[in-house]
């Protein structure tokens, strides 16, 4: 498999921040992307990128602290993003340039750190997925992993089935309905959120990292 994977980096916010008292928007989200990037520069800024360690730290300490409108709006507002499907003209479905060929899937909710580490390796080893990246989530109690499509596979399609089949591997407690896939966003212009983890694993060619 080879790492050449592209998409579109985003910086923050991913959507506007407004002033608490009068609802004024401060900050229009960023529609328009920075730049487009290949798996292995996400890889990069994943395991080895200061400010986002730090960015990513106080995402951890709201979500430690139980403070879920915190953790939030510092996901929002502060984390740098990928449109892992493909690169984009403009942050909407209608402005893809070119799909990558990949797939994101989100696990969330669970219920500890420890639980998402093991998922990352449970994941990454899955032969029939076989993640071309898979990193702990910015709250640190998730794992996002990056998908690659099967060969003449519609990405839409694909993207039903990978949500299906970690669903029905992985989603071992039905009694917690926050807990498990995300399947919020099924279309190709899905965002996932950067964050530190310097843990992260990919799949280059026949290696792992």
């Amino acid at each position: 498999m080879e790492n050449f994977f592209r998409m579109s980096l985003f910086m923050p916010p991913i959507s506007p921040i407004k002033d608490k008292a009068t609802g004024r928007t401060l900050k229009s989200a960023t529609l328009t992307p920075l730049r487009t990037v290949e798996l292995s520069e996400v890889y990069q800024l994943v395991t080895a990128n200061a400010k986002l360690a730090a960015l990513t730290l106080d995402v951890r300490d709201a979500a430690l602290r139980g403070d879920d409108n915190a953790c939030r709006l510092l996901k929002q507002q502060t984390l740098p993003y990928v449109t892992p499907c493909g690169v984009f003209t403009r942050r909407r479905s209608d402005c893809i340039e070119e799909q990558s060929g990949l797939m994101v899937v989100d696990i969330d909710h669970l219920d500890s750190t420890e639980e998402a580490e093991k998922l990352r390796q449970q994941l990454f080893d899955d032969p029939y997925l076989c993640p071309a990246l898979v990193f702990v989530s910015p709250t640190g109690r998730g794992v996002k992993a990056f998908v690659p499509c099967i060969p003449g596979q519609n990405t839409s399609d694909g993207i039903y089935w990978v949500m299906n089949y970690v669903h029905c591997m992985y989603d071992t407690d039905q009694q917690q309905s926050e807990k498990g896939v995300d399947t919020s966003g099924k279309d190709l212009v899905r965002s996932c959120f950067l964050c530190h983890d310097p843990k992260a694993l990919i799949r280059i060619a026949n290696h792992k990292l």
